[in-house]
């Protein structure tokens, strides 16, 4: 059976875009707990960093007026009243021709405004001799000089990383706001499928697509449901189906060619739409796309190759949407080290290795597995393209992992 219309890339995007609503709803976690999360608000700072002016290192606390004329030869003596370790409060203030010794992130007391480095000290009983003039403000850290209170620190849809919850943390906040995962089902189908556990008997092939995919949309951090392998009859895929209806996205590989034994589409249209049926694009013609009650359903083709190119330049920009990330695969300009034949009138999407600025391609077949584990990028080769010379320019998508 022929495909009765098919969508162009960019048409299929914007068919899916007007298809579902994205409702992204957020909870409130610990920050230990909120590694690799997205935040679902903007982190506004609840103090001053630091709080107090602070030493920048072991030294004297001084009023830098009293320093302006010392020098080696004429050091100028002033009387030691405290010593302020890291932690502790000073107890005095600083007045004309005293000091404290403050220890490195010890608070400066009230009345001084610079402190003088040890090396720049003699010690005279009580007494500090002071051979080097300061300037205002010298080896102090102000008030809100790294984060002041009130500023925006943090913007919504950023992901949080190891170096964002210690900087939550040293603002003191305890929990912060994320979107929560998006669950999403994935099986395969076919019943030339089998587990990596089974026994691999002829004409039987391991399950490579469901296991990739859920291993990538757990990295992306959604929580993900790998609901095994249905066979090639309707009834078996309509219960994956059923099984996954409390999830927010399902992902299925193979059964959608409009083969004589692939029933998808049959299985979707029982209790939902079809949005997409047949994309003009290489891998990925027969790729299928509905929903079911405002969650999106894609039938990726069943070549692992051709699984991994389309899930990455069509399943995953709307998983980042879910995910609530404000982002999209980095796009490069980059230098074809090889004649590359392309499918004219079809827009081509071929996996390629990268070294540098140049491309080659790692396509070894649609069910090759190394083609997708040597892939670093994605090479886009225009519909009007037949092919493409050593040394021509190609846009690349660069894949993340």
């Amino acid at each position: 059976m022929k495909f009765l219309k098919l969508d162009t890339y960019e048409e299929a995007i914007k068919k899916i875009e007007s298809s579902v609503s994205f409702e992204l709803k957020s909870e409130e976690v610990p920050i230990i707990s909120s590694l690799n999360r997205v935040l679902a608000e903007d982190i506004i700072s609840p103090i001053d960093v630091p709080q107090f002016p602070k030493s920048q290192m072991d030294g004297y606390a001084v009023r830098s007026e009293d320093t302006f004329q010392a020098s080696e030869n004429s050091p100028v003596k002033l009387k030691l009243i405290e010593k302020i370790n890291a932690g502790s409060k000073p107890k005095y203030s600083i007045k004309k021709d005293t000091c404290s010794y403050v220890a490195t992130g010890a608070p400066v007391p009230e009345g001084a405004d610079s402190v003088v480095m040890i090396e720049n000290v003699q010690l005279e009983n009580n007494n500090v001799l002071i051979t080097k003039g300061l300037a205002p403000g010298e080896n102090v850290m102000k008030i809100g000089y790294d984060i002041k209170k009130g500023s925006q620190v943090l913007t919504k849809s950023t992901i949080v990383t190891p170096r964002i919850v210690g900087l939550l943390s040293g603002l003191g906040i305890q929990k912060v706001s994320v979107y929560k995962k998006p669950k999403i089902a994935v099986f395969s189908t076919g019943n030339e499928i089998i587990p990596p556990w089974d026994e691999l008997i002829y004409g039987k092939t391991y399950d490579v697509n469901s296991y990739y995919i859920s291993s990538k949309l757990e990295k992306l951090g959604c929580e993900t449901f790998m609901l095994g392998i249905a066979g090639d009859s309707k009834e078996e895929i309509f219960s994956k189906l059923k099984e996954a209806k409390n999830c927010d996205m399902i992902i299925l590989s193979a059964g959608a060619s409009k083969g004589e034994r692939d029933f998808v589409e049959d299985a979707i249209k029982s209790f939902g739409d079809i949005i997409i049926h047949g994309i003009s694009i290489k891998p990925g013609k027969p790729t299928l796309v509905g929903h079911i009650d405002n969650k999106l359903i894609f039938g990726l083709p069943g070549h692992p190759t051709s699984s991994f190119t389309l899930f990455n330049i069509l399943v995953l920009p709307f998983v980042y949407k879910m995910l609530g990330q404000k982002k999209n695969l980095e796009t490069r300009k980059l230098i074809s080290g090889e004649r590359i034949y392309s499918t004219k009138g079809r827009k081509d999407f071929l996996p390629v290795t990268i070294n540098g600025n140049t491309i080659n391609s790692a396509f070894r077949g649609s069910g090759a597995i190394s083609s997708f584990l040597k892939a670093e990028g994605i090479a886009i080769i225009s519909e009007t393209t037949e092919y493409v010379d050593k040394g021509e320019e190609l846009e690349v998508m660069i894949l993340e992992d």
